[in-house]
């Protein structure tokens, strides 16, 4: 019954042997400790940067519109001009917190990796498997 036997020409492949790391509770906390720090990545800094980068090119088709017409009000073309500046100096400080979001990310991450391969280097490991 230990021999498995096929109707057509296979060949069977075993399974290799696999090394277990017994990691101290030490370790094993402060591994989980540095998982539970990160923080999940969310993409609202990328949301409100497209929000921002929207406005600002709705306000340079306004103020192009607005320039060609003679009979405004007094407040509609500064109005415009503070919305073109402040939609776009909020979309470029929405994108650049979510390069930095994403640099602190990936930062923790390999804090993390880092650590593991500290604990696989304090274990004896056979070059030859």
């Amino acid at each position: 019954m230990n021999e498995i036997k096929f109707s057509q020409d296979y060949v069977l492949y075993r399974a290799k042997k696999e090394g277990i790391y017994p990691i101290k509770e030490t370790d094993w906390k402060r591994l989980k400790r540095q998982v539970e720090s990160i923080i999940p990545y969310k993409t609202i800094f990328q949301i409100l940067s497209s929000i921002g980068f929207g406005v600002w090119a709705s306000s340079i088709f306004s103020l192009i519109a607005f320039s060609t017409t003679s009979e405004l009000k007094a407040w509609v073309m500064p109005m415009t001009w503070i919305l073109f500046f402040v939609s776009l100096f909020c979309g470029i400080g929405f994108l650049i917190l979510d390069k930095i979001q994403n640099k602190i990310l990936t930062m923790s991450s390999s804090d993390i990796l880092l650590e593991m391969q500290d604990i696989e280097k304090s274990f004896d490991k056979d070059v030859d498997e």
